[in-house]
């Protein structure tokens, strides 16, 4: 801090007074910013003087380029008052509180200062505007004398922190308050030592309570400071501090305390949970530790035992399991029992479980409790579906609820349709959820294996109901948007399975479908997908929301472990979310259970440029590079529309610049489409009754493709699926039982789930979709069980445009879904990935 170099122009009776004032808590009238900029004014030394009266305090502050202001602070009914020459109200009141701050040094700078005693005469006249000099020292009058006081401190214990109190102590063991008004005036030496007290409280943190006379020390995080490092200090200056038991245990310094929830058993499929605060081998008073427990992170004071600390993993757990509680009854703190996986009762709060609810955990846990179906299962299931269905059994019987994540193609749909016909739950409906275009899968499926099943499909004017008690339990299945349209009816439905197919179509927490899901109320939920995590970890806590709601702890926090800077931190939530979710999964992969089915070859075909395609390319782009700029965040977040409605015109110009409005072109102008007629050509030619599909996100394209094809294979078949035919279902069974070679058109929206193509053998993507997880479903409608040949799969790719670029993208991607249920790790966007728009989409030179 700059040397002092203000002026300071007082006298006696006016620093009495201004010492008076600034002992009360004047900071307390100023705000936060005042006090910020005023002590940076006062410790950049800009305060150029100091003029103190009785009746006011004027403060001269000096700036840049020698720029001044003045503040004039008044005391008006103990609070400070501030006029200033600026017409910055903010500034002038930084300047009166740096100001407050140089009155403070000056008095803490008065080595004895002597209390003023006015005369009882009038005061004598000024001479030459001054007042004539005092009388010689033997001529005044001596002051009568007094014994001689020490001062006492001491230090007393309170919940809101360490108060401090000061007292004059004579030689006959009397005691007077050294600050309590009305007392005797203290000589030179002891207002020195009141002086220099009350500078140095400030400087630990006291502050000054006129009404009660003493000082209090409310910042806990600065008490076990005080005795560690500065009390020796205040012993050599004032003598020994006296404190009472309880500053006594805030001096023994902080303790740890230990957080354990209690976890009984209380009933099925329920627990108690009581929160239980230790240090060492005592338990905190209950009424303490619900303090603690609603007070947080921190230094806090207890009663009898001085100061504890909750650490701030601590106090995140205890918040974590308080956003839990929307789905447990805080009166009588019960909890559903999964919540002992919690993500968070692994860290910061321990879990202590009785012994029934440690019995019932470790049945959970791999090794445990061996599956069991209370009926016997049906011989055309195969080993591992039977092995699923008893899984899922289990966990009904549990109390839980889990994700069937089985590779596609695998049979999940006959797995919960026998789960739901051998392990019933009487008296209530069932309930199926999936895209549209599976509905008459459901309706099918049901119908051949398990006739018995009475199927509904929700429609408009359904309600749910309508048949008594004594009607066998119906399986209702809703397409995603009926269930959304009848959501208000679902708080009067309760059903005994509730079944999410595809279930990521609830990835985004925040879509009224998601919230239509998580209203269902069933005793059992499951839910089936292939692909649980498409993009982000956020998916998989979409998805146990429906599942077991509170079990992955709130969204912020889930999202902030997930996407945190730290890479080791974020390594170990990964680990501890993988450990947590796996008795609630079960994945298999095609490898491991379908020994019968045949190998599956991927093949990137790279397919040339033709010019027309090149120059639309080009101009595509050129013109974005003009409309957006070039650099990739700010497109993408201010014009997140013109950005990918730009990417997908790059991508239609690598299929079929006819695609692009006002490009008059020939399909055949296109060099995948050459390459696809070439494919086509060797393929169907090789054995007759060949098979092929054809998926592309475009329709257009499709149906400028289909002309052609019946123009160069005049004999094959062909067959479209889209998302506008009527008949879904009529050019899939064509297609798979139709004798002879065959092409079916699909476009990946409506052919991407949901159907059985493995009549076919090989699979072109003329434009491969961006998400690798959305792209393996559209291909395992081929790869499945029942397929009995090898398919080749050829995803087509444009040289040298933003396919190429997008395609190591999805690598990316696809790592992150497979290690789902193992290292779950993160993936890149496409701001991270690519620097720029050039870096993303520019055209490379072919080879």
């Amino acid at each position: 801090m700059p040397s002092r170099v203000s002026s300071r122009v007082y006298n006696p009776m006016a620093l009495e007074l201004w010492f008076e004032n600034v002992m009360d808590e004047w900071e307390a009238h100023f705000s936060e910013e005042a006090l910020r900029r005023g002590r940076e004014i006062y410790r950049e030394g800009r305060i150029s003087g100091v003029e103190l009266s009785e009746k006011d305090a004027i403060v001269h502050c000096t700036f840049a380029r020698k720029d001044t202001c003045y503040a004039v602070i008044e005391w008006r009914g103990h609070r400070p008052t501030v006029r200033a020459s600026t017409e910055d109200d903010s500034l002038g009141r930084a300047v009166a509180a740096a100001g407050l701050y140089e009155i403070e040094e000056l008095i803490a700078d008065e080595i004895a200062p002597l209390p003023f005693q006015p005369k009882a005469a009038p005061a004598a006249a000024e001479v030459d505007g001054r007042l004539p000099a005092p009388p010689p020292a033997e001529e005044r009058p001596a002051p009568p004398e007094r014994p001689a006081r020490s001062l006492r401190l001491s230090l007393g214990g309170v919940r809101s922190g360490l108060r401090l109190t000061a007292a004059w102590a004579d030689v006959r063991g009397g005691r007077t308050a050294a600050f309590r008004e009305g007392g005797e005036k203290p000589t030179g030496d002891e207002r020195e030592l009141l002086v220099r007290l009350t500078g140095m409280a400030k400087e630990a943190g006291f502050v000054y309570r006129p009404g009660s006379a003493d000082f209090l020390l409310s910042d806990l995080e600065r008490i076990e400071p005080f005795f560690s490092r500065l009390r020796r200090r205040w012993e050599d200056r004032f003598g020994p501090l006296e404190l009472d038991f309880e500053a006594l245990q805030m001096a023994e310094g902080v303790r740890q305390v230990g957080i354990v929830g209690r976890a009984e058993s209380a009933g099925e499929g329920s627990m108690r949970l009581d929160w239980r605060f230790r240090l060492g081998e005592r338990w905190l008073d209950p009424a303490d530790a619900e303090r603690l427990a609603k007070a947080g992170r921190g230094t806090h004071v207890i009663k009898g035992l001085g100061l504890v600390r909750i650490e701030p993993e601590q106090s995140t757990a205890l918040a974590d399991w308080r956003v839990a509680a929307a789905g447990a009854s805080e009166e009588a703190r019960t909890w559903p029992r999964y919540m002992v996986f919690s993500l968070f009762g692994e860290r910061g709060a321990e879990l202590d479980l009785g012994a029934e609810l440690e019995r019932w955990r470790a049945s959970l846990l791999p090794g445990g409790e061996a599956d069991g179906s209370p009926e016997a299962l049906p011989d055309f299931l195969r080993p591992y579906q039977a092995h699923g269905v008893r899984w899922m059994a289990k966990l009904k019987r549990q109390g839980c609820h889990g994700l069937l994540a089985d590779e596609m193609g695998l049979g999940k749909t006959l797995q919960v349709l026998s789960l739901l016909a051998r392990s019933p739950i009487a008296g209530k409906d069932g309930l199926i959820v999936c895209p549209a275009s599976v509905v008459p899968v459901w309706e099918s499926e049901a119908a051949r294996w398990y006739p018995e099943l009475e199927t509904t499909v929700l429609r408009s004017g359904e309600d749910f109901g309508g048949r008594g008690d004594a009607a066998a339990s119906r399986l209702w299945i809703a397409s995603y948007t009926q269930l959304r349209r009848h959501k208000h009816l679902l708080d009067g439905a309760d059903f005994g399975y509730a079944v999410l197919d595809e279930a990521q179509q609830i990835k985004n927490p925040d879509a009224k479908v998601t919230q239509a899901c998580c209203a269902i109320r069933a005793e059992c939920r499951l839910a089936l997908s292939g692909t649980p995590l498409e993009n982000r970890l956020l998916d998989l806590w979409t998805i146990f929301r429906f599942l077991m709601p509170g079990l992955l702890g709130s969204r912020r926090r889930f999202e902030e472990l997930a996407t945190h800077r730290d890479a080791e931190l974020r390594a170990s939530f990964e680990q501890r979310l993988r450990r947590q979710i796996a008795p609630f999964v079960l994945r298999r992969e095609k490898d491991e259970v379908g020994t019968e089915l045949p190998p599956k070859v991927e093949i990137d075909l790279v397919c040339p440029i033709t010019e027309l395609q090149r120059q639309t390319y080009e101009s595509l782009l050129e013109r974005g590079r003009e409309e957006l700029g070039d650099d990739l965040g700010a497109a993408m977040q201010s014009q997140t529309m013109h950005f990918f409605s730009l990417l997908t015109r790059l991508r239609q110009a690598c299929c079929d610049p006819g695609l692009i409005p006002g490009v008059e072109a020939d399909l055949e102008q296109s060099g995948k489409i050459q390459t696809l007629l070439a494919r086509l050509e060797e393929a169907l030619a090789e054995r007759h009754g060949r098979k092929v599909v054809i998926f592309s996100q475009f329709v257009r394209l499709l149906r400028r493709l289909r002309p052609i094809l019946r123009r160069n294979f005049p004999g094959i078949a062909i067959h479209e699926l889209t998302g506008e035919s009527k008949d879904r279902a009529k050019p899939v069974e064509d297609f798979q039982a139709g004798e002879g070679s065959a092409v079916i058109l699909v476009s990946l929206r409506a052919g991407g789930t949901g159907i059985t193509l493995h009549a076919a053998d090989y699979v072109f993507l003329l434009d491969p979709w961006w998400n690798p997880a959305v792209e393996s479903q559209a291909v395992d409608r081929v790869h499945r069980i029942g397929q009995d040949r090898h398919v080749f799969v050829y995803r087509m790719i444009t040289r040298g445009t933003i396919e190429e670029r997008i395609q190591h993208l999805k690598r990316e991607k696809r790592e992150l879904f497979e290690s789902t249920l193992g290292a779950l790790g993160g993936a890149e966007d496409l701001k991270a990935q690519f620097g720029n728009l050039e870096e993303l989409a520019r055209l490379l030179p072919s080879d």
